[in-house]
Formats: C-alpha cells, sequence, structure tokens
C-alpha cells in the first residue's frame, strides 16, 4: 500500500475515540430532516476543534454547512466529503446516517493532516434531509458544490460494495372527488370516491405486472372515506414511482395517470394530482471513481459482495448529474436485516458497526487522496461524467 495511506489509515485509527463519540451523539439525539439544529452544531463544532473553518446555513439550508482546512487555499481539484446526520420518523437512526456523518468528517479531520504537499483542496459538507427531503439538491441547486469536482460518502448497509444502482422516484398524492349520499336510501344520487381510488389502484397493480425489472411503483390509501353508510365524496392515495432512468420514472408517470383518468372517468369521479418535491433522480455512476473505492476496499480488507439487485433511492443521484459522485457500502448487519428498522440501528453503534465506521474513513480518505494525486484518475472520471445517460 501506498506510505501515504498508511499513514491516512493510521491517523483514522487515532481518531476512533474522537469518531465513535461523533457517531454516539447523532445516535442518541436523532433528528429529522431539516430539524438537525443539534447535529449540525455538533459537528461544526467537531470540525473547527480540528482546524476547519466552518460556515453554517450553506445554500439557504439552516441545517447545512461547509467546512474547509484552516488556511488552505480553495484549489481546484477539489474533493467534498458528504455528512448525513438526519434521522426517521419513529425509528432514529434506522439507516445509520449517524455513522455517514462520523465517516464523514473523520476522513476528512484524516487527509486535512497529510495534504499539505499535495494541490487541490477538500471539504466536508452537511447534507441534511435525505430521507425524503432531498437536502443535496437544494445545495446543489444553490451552488455550494460549484467549485468542487467530486463528491463521495459510505452508506453503511447489508452489503459491501464500491457502488450500486439507485432509482430516480417520483411521489405524488391524488385525489378524488365524488358526491355524498346515503348509502342505502339513495346511492343512485352519490358518486362514489372511493370506488375511483381502488379502481385505481387496481389498474396500477396491473401496470406494476409488465414494466421493466428494476421500476417499483407502491402506494397507499390515505383517506377512504368517512362512514360505511355514506357514499365517500373525498378520497386520498400516496404514491411513489421508481425506475432505474430518468426517462422510463417519467414515462411511468404518465402511465399511471392514465389509471388514474381511466377510474375517475369510469366513476365519474374529478381528481387531481399533486406531484411532491423534490424528484428523485438515478444515481449517475462513475466506474472508474469506483474502481479507485473499490481497490481501496480490498487494500484494507473489506471483501466485495455481489449484487442482490435491492434497490432504493437517495438525493445523491440528483448530486451526481452536477459532479461526479460514488456511494459505496460497507456491511454492519447480514443481508437479510432491512434497513430503516430497529435492528439496523442498533448496529450502528456495535462492534460491527464501530469497525465499520473506521473502515469508512480509511476508503473515503484513500480515495480522496486517490483523486487529489492522479491526475488520469480524475480524466477517466471525467469522461465517465460526461457521458449521456
Amino acid at each position: 500500500m501506498d506510505p501515504i495511506k498508511v499513514r491516512l489509515g493510521a491517523e483514522v485509527e487515532a481518531l476512533a475515540g474522537d469518531l465513535n463519540a461523533v457517531s454516539e451523539f447523532l445516535y442518541n439525539n436523532p433528528e429529522i430532516g431539516y430539524q438537525e439544529f443539534k447535529g449540525c452544531e455538533y459537528l461544526s463544532r467537531f470540525l473547527r476543534e480540528r482546524g476547519f473553518e466552518v460556515e453554517q446555513g450553506v445554500g439557504g439550508v439552516k441545517t447545512a454547512f461547509l467546512a474547509r482546512p484552516a488556511g488552505r487555499q480553495k484549489t481546484r481539484p477539489a474533493v467534498a466529503f458528504l455528512a448525513e446526520y438526519d434521522a426517521l420518523p419513529g425509528v432514529g437512526h434506522g439507516c445509520g446516517h449517524n455513522l455517514i456523518a462520523a465517516s464523514s468528517v473523520g476522513a476528512a479531520v484524516a487527509l486535512s493532516r497529510l495534504i499539505g504537499g499535495l494541490s487541490g483542496s477538500l471539504a466536508v459538507v452537511g447534507t441534511p434531509a435525505e430521507e425524503g427531503g432531498g437536502g443535496k439538491i437544494l445545495l446543489a441547486e444553490a451552488g455550494v458544490f460549484s467549485a468542487m469536482d467530486m463528491a463521495m460518502m459510505c452508506h453503511p448497509s447489508r452489503l459491501n460494495r464500491a457502488g450500486e444502482e439507485m432509482l430516480g422516484r417520483v411521489k405524488f398524492k391524488v385525489e378524488f372527488f365524488g358526491k355524498a349520499a346515503h348509502a342505502s336510501v339513495s346511492p343512485d344520487q352519490g358518486i362514489n370516491a372511493l370506488d375511483a381510488m381502488v379502481a385505481a389502484y387496481n389498474h396500477i397493480s396491473v401496470l406494476r405486472q409488465s414494466v421493466l425489472p428494476d421500476a417499483r411503483i407502491h402506494g397507499i390509501i390515505t383517506h377512504g372515506g368517512d362512514a360505511p353508510n355514506i357514499i365517500p365524496q373525498y378520497t386520498a392515495g400516496l404514491f411513489y414511482i421508481r425506475a432505474a432512468t430518468r426517462r422510463y420514472r417519467d414515462e411511468l408517470f404518465k402511465r399511471v395517470e392514465k389509471c388514474i383518468e381511466g377510474a375517475a372517468i369510469a366513476t365519474g369521479a374529478s381528481y387531481k394530482i399533486e406531484v411532491g418535491q423534490p424528484t428523485f433522480d438515478p444515481i449517475k455512476r462513475n466506474l472508474p471513481l469506483e474502481e479507485a473505492a473499490r481497490a481501496n476496499m480490498e487494500a484494507i480488507g473489506i471483501a466485495i459482495d455481489p449484487d442482490d439487485g435491492r434497490r432504493g433511492s437517495s438525493d445523491i443521484g440528483n448530486l451526481s448529474y452536477y459532479l461526479p459522485a460514488i456511494h459505496p457500502n460497507l456491511a454492519i448487519v447480514g443481508p437479510e436485516v432491512p434497513g430503516h428498522s430497529e435492528v439496523f440501528r442498533e448496529a450502528s453503534v456495535s462492534t460491527r458497526g464501530r469497525e465499520a465506521l473506521l473502515n469508512a474513513a480509511k476508503l473515503l480518505a484513500m480515495t480522496g487522496y486517490d483523486f487529489l494525486v492522479s491526475a488520469e484518475l480524475r480524466e477517466k472520471a471525467r469522461e465517465a461524467f460526461g457521458k449521456k445517460e
């Protein structure tokens, strides 16, 4: 291994107690998206105490921050380490964002101590509200990443992977409007909004049989009526559509709209569709950067797992269209354990979780180093980023 990488690993090991403290603070103080005031302040203070200049509230997002080594010129190339620290409602850190934040700040601190002789610069970007809020999207639109050349983070998972596919996602609310009437005395006088919703749901279920294997459509009825003896005059549902490309995601949305329109025509109800923001894009993978990450994973003794075909969505997908970005995963649980669960949350502060935290910080620091010192890697990353979807 490159002697600098050996030193980076030693720097991370020396930070082990501090990084575990970061993870445990976030674990014990879970905050949902755009409410991460404690987490933002704690991480900002942590970085300031280790020689970083920190600006909070960047991009107009109160719980975001941007940190750079104090006194270091903002030169290019520039590497961004992404810190997520939002929790899930009711579950807390069931997605392990406490480990993401701790590993990103650990990688940045370690690399900052050895960057003196290198060209380029690094930053930590605190990115709130990944869980549906799209914090990275707001920061990218505000230009926070405009002077950066690549971004990365490491997500706790069920598998060890240098990169993964992610699905684009659009979420929407559908409402049907009918006419109330007595369900026994005068059902002929009503227009049943629940029938419209059930018909739409069934049409969508049938559609699911004829979509591409990596597409997903799922939803719930959030309001089905008020009383059994009243023809429902109002119903509502919430749906997600996911697909591996932006084009197919948008095509599926149009087909789902037809399902809803057909249900309205059949029942005589009217309807309204409200698309929720933000819409998530599928990740634009950067294979040269993933290969660099893979080599570093193997160098520190992490065996790569085969892809199991399971897919989620994240706002790093949108960010990957602004600059090259990677999203490696390190396992903290077995393949059978679902994310967004209490078991996964507890694993984030387990012995295995703490080990993954240090490995993630090493992996990120080493891959950031590779990007700063290798013009060839940067050129390959730029070429991959420039390819059309």
